[in-house]
């Protein structure tokens, strides 16, 4: 379920060609599928609430590497790193 509002969120932003929105649900997926490979070598397969703590741990780090940017004077990569945020927390 959260891969596919995911995958179709990705054909809208490719109609609509939005690059930011495209770039991270395309970094979404590979992380998704990381997190599958090594799931698989343990034996197990990831469902909707084994992906939940993945997107969180992608959204903190993106709250970091912005909360350093805004403190190294870099306020366009803050920018890019809040609005990655917002398009992650819209699928917690």
């Amino acid at each position: 379920m959260l891969r596919d509002d995911i995958n179709n969120a990705l054909k809208e932003a490719m109609k609509a060609k939005d690059e930011r929105k495209i770039a991270t649900l395309r970094l979404v997926n590979s992380t998704f599928k990381n997190a599958d490979i090594e799931a698989r070598a343990s034996g197990k397969t990831l469902s909707d609430a084994d992906l939940l703590p993945v997107l969180q741990k992608m959204i903190k780090q993106r709250q970091e590497s912005k909360e350093l940017y805004e403190k190294g004077g870099r306020p366009e990569l803050a920018q890019q790193e809040g609005e990655e945020i917002a398009i992650i927390t819209a699928y917690l």
